[in-house]
């Protein structure tokens, strides 16, 4: 009632007075005095949330007590509770958070894939994970139902019957339907939840208690199922089997997954929860194969270490397995040895994902689970293989298996069943017999490969291989150097050796039947019945020594024909590189048997005949290379097109096309060369002979465009065209062609244009002529012919003018008038005083004064004087300066001697003339 009556004052007074706020302070100052002190009404309040009060939020952190009152409408409230009762049991079921009632942890929570259902969705869940059965591998199944009354737990347990009868589901039921929501948990459920429904809009506050009030509620519920009974079905028990608390179940659940995985991990002692994680897996399999426990594997509980889990007859114990077979741990590893040395009996390897998948075969009795324990486990068991005998192999690197790579392995194969890993490849331990130790160890020292790096057969052949290309020549021709070799072993068992490595290079140089193993196995028995062979193969392996095992072999190959055409074009012995380089050339020279190498020495012979048959045409070579060159530096001289004069070529055709291409390209084609040493044995003279006479070729390729010249003449044209014509395309060689044929013709215009100028002015041309005589020819020149003459002027000025302007030029001239006056001083300065000087020449009469000046003055020459604005203005300033030395006083002087009359006429005549006086006489100045 106190707290009734605060609220209203306090509410009625806008919360705005701090006596009447119903806090904890004024409840207990309200009973001061009375019977109920010492915090007494507090504690009876705080009694009373959250059913009939409850503690309303207020700015800066404080709370005030409030009556837990229905401000809505009655009749909203019950239409609202009629609805949250027709929520389905699904939703109150994840309203209540059920999975937390029957929640399973460690070992459980990995072997079972637990599902919580209502009766409506028991059919539809079931029938899914019936078809997810496959891919769940060795988890179990489980599914817990719940209902919310009576009349739903009686279907339930009636649908779980009918699915145990049906026989296709292998699935654990767990029915919790037996403990209910219940017709009272339900009332106070939707009353709670109508109220903070309705109220929301209102009063968040009071809303937010509703809410919490309802959650209140299933929570009981959830409470009471975890406190509550359980019937657990199964195959094995169809009617059901009661558990009387959650404990009870889970050791239900655990005995089932027993009855599947009686050798299961989790069936042979404790471990910690972390164990049953899979957040450490590398450092399990490093504890496991190292036997040290550390970190997340290190426990202070003596009955959940690792190394008593593993067990003391085993942990640190050597070949536990034999001393304490009866183990559980023993029991898991002669099964697993067994498993490997039954793949090593049939091969060299084992995937560790067939190892793995043996531990958690769904079918098996182990079942091993994706965790840190397994990691460690299988460290544990695998760890032998990590003594330094075995080697690690993805199918293309190999490595000696080491803890480090075994943690690799393992952890990623773990990982890859929880989340598949793209591409994944598998990881093998690989195993090695006597003779491929004895291959690896007498392949180090023979070809000087780190021991380190020959650990597998397919690692010490790739190895093989590297080196193998530094010898340049296949190892088989060492063979031929036996004769001269000092020997520990027999020249039959090193010959025989070389044998078996030129087929470790590749398996169809010694016999098709054999495989890479088969021969590495070959040469370490050899090896290890001849260990002297390895020390003088050892010897042998040289870049010196494969040189002088290939020339022994070129000696007497086709009775030494590559050394004698050596000599004859006198290479100095630079045969045996040529055929290094062709050895070179291709990566895989290591796997060539000796056909194939015949045929690289075959191709420098036929390279070698045509550079002896070159030499015979062009200047000496030692090289096919500048053998090529030099025919390619002669086609570059050829002015005439391959493709332009293809129908003349006549017995040259063939020859002229293989030079094209050779032009073309720069090389000439391993195809061609055999048809290129026929076509210039049989037609170097006659190309040559063509070389040194291209002018008849080209006139008749040319004859359109160069018949109407003479021969004399079209020979003159050939020597205009430009060099290497010879690959030119059919216009582009017609293009140069009449190019030349309008420049030799421009030229001879030219010419006579220039023998003209010199016979009628003894200069070269206008511009000289202008120097010469310090004036500039187009002041010589009428107005109407000045644009035609500088036009023609400009023509013989240029040095390589156009066909077109010298023509014009030429009709020009020859209809000029005014050489005569080219040749006379009078008429010059007539002209320039004319055209140059103008109206100047009253101050300006010394003509050579002026001309000098100009040419000390101007920057151009005095052909570009003729109608030049600068000029004018020197012209200009040269006059005024004139004019007020002496002309000043002259002028003065003419006008002192005119009469009155006369002096008025002639200002009357200026005052017309220029404003500038007439201006100065109206202002009276």
């Amino acid at each position: 009632k106190t707290v009734l009556l605060l609220q209203a004052i306090s509410q009625r007074a806008g919360d705005s007075v701090e006596l009447f706020i119903p806090n904890e302070r004024n409840l207990n100052n309200a009973f001061e005095g009375s019977d109920l002190e010492n915090d007494e009404p507090v504690r009876i309040a705080d009694s009373m949330i959250p059913d009939i009060l409850y503690k309303k939020p207020m700015p800066g952190g404080r709370t005030l007590y409030s009556a837990l009152i229905n401000s809505g409408n009655v009749v909203e409230i019950d239409k609202q509770k009629e609805e949250q009762k027709k929520k389905s049991t699904s939703t109150l079921l994840q309203e209540a958070d059920m999975q937390s009632a029957i929640f399973l942890t460690g070992a459980l929570r990995l072997r079972y894939m637990m599902k919580y259902v209502s009766y409506s969705d028991f059919k539809s869940t079931i029938n899914q994970m019936r078809g997810q059965e496959d891919s769940l591998g060795n988890k179990l199944m489980a599914v817990t139902a719940f209902a919310r009354d009576d009349a739903e737990s009686v279907q339930i347990g009636k649908a779980i019957k009918e699915a145990i009868a049906n026989g296709s589901y292998h699935i654990v039921f767990i029915d919790a339907s037996i403990t209910p929501l219940g017709n009272d948990l339900l009332e106070q459920y939707a009353d709670a939840m109508a109220n903070s429904v309705v109220n929301l809009k209102q009063d968040h506050d009071l809303a937010g208690q509703y809410d919490a009030n309802a959650k209140e509620a299933l929570k009981k519920w959830r409470r009471k199922i975890a406190t509550g009974e359980f019937i657990i079905y199964s195959q094995d028990k169809p009617d059901g089997e009661r558990a009387a608390t959650i404990d009870q179940l889970y050791e239900y659940l655990f005995a089932i997954d027993r009855k599947h995985y009686s050798e299961g991990l989790e069936m042979h002692g404790s471990v910690s929860d972390t164990m049953w994680q899979s957040n450490s897996l590398p450092a399990g399999v490093q504890c496991g194969a190292e036997e040290i426990i550390q970190g997340q594997f290190r426990s202070g509980n003596k009955q959940k270490k690792l190394e008593n889990y593993i067990g003391k007859e085993a942990w640190k114990v050597p070949k536990y397995w034999k001393s304490a077979p009866y183990l559980p741990i023993s029991k898991i590893k002669i099964e697993v040895d067994k498993l490997i040395q039954d793949a090593f009996a049939s091969s060299d390897r084992i995937s560790i994902a067939q190892i793995y998948d043996f531990l958690q075969d769904k079918d098996g009795s182990y079942g091993f689970m994706p965790c840190n324990l397994t990691a460690f486990v299988m460290g544990f068991l695998l760890k032998e293989y990590t003594d330094g005998t075995y080697n690690y192999s993805d199918g293309t690197v190999n490595d000696v298996l080491k803890v480090t790579k075994l943690k690799e392995m393992v952890s990623e194969i773990i990982k890859h069943q929880v989340n598949p890993i793209p591409r994944y490849k598998d990881k093998y331990i690989v195993t090695t017999t006597a003779e491929e130790r004895a291959f690896n160890e007498a392949s180090s020292k023979v070809f000087e490969i780190p021991i380190i790096l020959c650990n597998s057969v397919e690692q010490t052949r790739e190895r093989i291989r590297q080196k193998m290309k530094d010898l340049s020549f296949p190892v088989w021709v060492l063979k031929y150097v036996l004769e001269d070799a000092e020997l520990k072993s027999s020249k039959e068992t090193v010959s025989e050796l070389i044998d078996y490595y030129s087929g470790i290079a590749n398996n169809n140089n010694f016999s098709a039947s054999k495989t890479d193993s088969d021969i590495a196995i070959s040469i370490g028995k050899l090896c290890i019945e001849n260990p002297g062979a390895i020390d003088d193969l050892a010897a042998l392996v040289t870049k010196d020594k494969c040189s002088d095992g290939m020339k022994a072999y070129l000696n007497q190959y086709e009775g030494g024909i590559l050394p004698q055409l050596a000599n004859e074009v006198g290479d100095g012995g630079q045969f045996i590189n040529r055929l290094k380089k062709k050895f070179d050339a291709d990566a895989a020279n290591w796997v060539w048997n000796m056909d194939t190498a015949n045929q690289k020495i075959d191709e420098v012979i036929l390279e070698y005949k045509i550079v002896v048959q070159s030499n015979k045409t062009l200047p000496k070579n030692i090289s096919f290379d500048g053998a090529i060159r030099e025919w390619t530096d002669k086609c570059g001289m050829i002015r005439i097109s391959y493709l332009y004069a293809k129908n003349y070529w006549e017995d040259l055709s063939e020859l002229m096309e293989i030079l094209y291409n050779i032009k073309k390209s720069g090389v000439l084609l391993d195809s061609k060369r055999e048809r290129f040493l026929e076509q210039i044995s049989a037609n170097g003279e006659a190309f040559i002979r063509f070389y040194n006479n291209q002018t008849d070729l080209f006139r008749k390729a040319c004859a359109y465009i160069v018949g109407r010249f003479s021969e004399e003449e079209a020979r003159e044209i050939f020597k205009l065209l430009p060099n290497n014509l010879f690959t030119s395309e059919k216009s582009d060689y017609q293009t140069s062609v009449q190019t030349a044929v309008d420049k030799y013709i421009s030229e001879q215009s030219a010419t006579k244009l220039k023998e003209m100028w010199r016979e009628k002015t003894q200069t070269e041309n206008p511009r000289q002529w202008s120097k010469k005589c310090r004036t500039p020819i187009l002041c010589m020149i009428s107005d109407k012919d000045v644009p035609m003459a500088r036009s023609a002027f400009g023509t013989l000025n240029r040095k390589q003018p156009d066909t077109v302007s010298i023509d014009k030029a030429i009709e020009f001239l020859e209809r000029a008038d005014f050489f005569d006056r080219l040749s006379s001083q009078d008429e010059r300065d007539k002209a320039f005083r004319e055209n140059v000087v103008k109206s100047y020449s009253v101050m300006l009469d010394d003509l050579d004064e002026v001309r000098s000046h100009l040419i000390k003055v101007m920057g151009s020459e005095p052909y570009d004087w003729f109608g030049l604005p600068e000029v004018d203005k020197k012209l200009k300033e040269m006059a005024e300066y004139k004019y007020n030395e002496t002309g000043c006083d002259k002028a003065l002087e003419k006008i002192d001697s005119m009469d009155v009359a006369d002096v008025k006429q002639y200002l009357k005549r200026l005052i017309k003339d220029n404003m500038v006086v007439g201006m100065e006489i109206i202002k009276g100045k």
